[in-house]
């Protein structure tokens, strides 16, 4: 049987803070390991479902009145309330093509206003660019503060996919 989502809500309130006396130190981190370096930073994450994200955001409560973008009203929530030391939206590339239902693609915008610095080498003009929520990436002090075990079984529960290893688009 699964949880509907706003039994998944209420489950990530209850059980994402840590209990008094608790800190997320002394708790045991997820046990990965760091990919070998690559040219570009590598993100350990969730590959984004831009439609399940907003779908997440209207079971939020908030301030009718705020404005938030789209999609970090739920990343920031969920940042806040599983007390994650990082958890960012990043670009990155998904060798293997996988489309995803009712998926929409990487912003295209952002990478059509590029200045002619960063124009792309021939063999990375058809890389297909995903958006991850990171959190952590390959870098010592990012890795060395990725999220508890408890933390990274929630985020999988909630976000429905598992984690896994990402080469970012040019660092971005």
């Amino acid at each position: 049987m699964s949880l509907s989502i706003e039994q998944l809500l209420q489950n990530l309130q209850i059980s994402g803070l840590p209990t008094s006396g608790s800190s997320t130190k002394s708790r045991r981190q997820v046990d990965i390991h760091r990919p070998p370096k690559q040219r570009y930073d590598q993100h350990y994450g969730y590959r984004v479902n831009r439609r399940y994200m907003l779908y997440l955001e209207t079971k939020i409560e908030t301030d009718p009145t705020a404005f938030h973008h789209p999609m970090s009203l739920a990343r920031k929530w969920i940042k806040h309330t599983l007390q994650l030391p990082q958890f960012e939206f990043k670009y990155c590339i998904d060798p293997e093509r996988r489309e995803l239902d009712d998926e929409v693609e990487a912003d295209e915008d952002y990478f059509d206003h590029k200045d002619d610095s960063e124009v792309e080498d021939e063999d990375e003009d058809d890389e297909f660019v995903i958006v991850v929520l990171s959190v952590c990436s390959d870098e010592p002090a990012s890795f060395n503060a990725r999220p508890t075990q408890e933390q990274m079984t929630l985020l999988t529960n909630l976000l429905g996919s598992t984690p896994q290893w990402w080469v970012s688009y040019k660092n971005m």
